[in-house]
């Protein structure tokens, strides 16, 4: 009977090599799920005519829309339509600088004026928060001063 002088599995390459194997089989395997999501922001009960809105996820990508005239926007990722299911903290803007039309902005005004508190531009202290499920009803989030 043949044996090998040493079986490659266990040898310290051998192991990590293995590891190496099965880290990346399972990192393919994790697609994260989407669903997808749609709202209106209103600011003190009349809807936001622009902007932008971020669902910011535990964990994998943030999804992004373009507040429209009528408030409404449609959220995406890098990866498709929608946002990762689960909870998310959530910013909103608007600046003059995102009005449509608007020139870039330029030098230390970066993006200009803030047309809404801003509180709401940062995912720390807007206190905002959604839910995102695999069916969703629309978002809505009324901001007030």
């Amino acid at each position: 009977m043949h044996k090998c002088p040493t079986d490659p599995a266990r040898t310290p390459l051998g192991l990590c090599l293995l590891a190496a194997l099965c880290v990346f089989a399972a990192g393919c395997g994790s697609k994260l799920s989407l669903a997808p999501v749609e709202g209106k922001v209103l600011y003190h009960g009349k809807p936001l005519e622009f902007g932008r809105v971020v669902f910011q996820p535990q964990v994998g990508p943030p999804a992004t829309g373009t507040i429209q005239p009528d408030g409404t926007f449609r959220l995406t990722t890098d990866q498709s339509d929608g946002a990762v299911i689960g909870k998310h903290q959530v910013e909103i803007t608007c600046f003059d600088s995102q009005r449509p039309g608007a020139p870039a902005p330029t030098g230390e005004a970066g993006a200009g004026q803030s047309l809404i508190p801003l509180k709401y531009a940062s995912f720390h202290s807007s206190g905002l928060t959604a839910e995102v499920k695999a069916a969703n009803e629309p978002f809505v989030f009324d901001l007030t001063d």
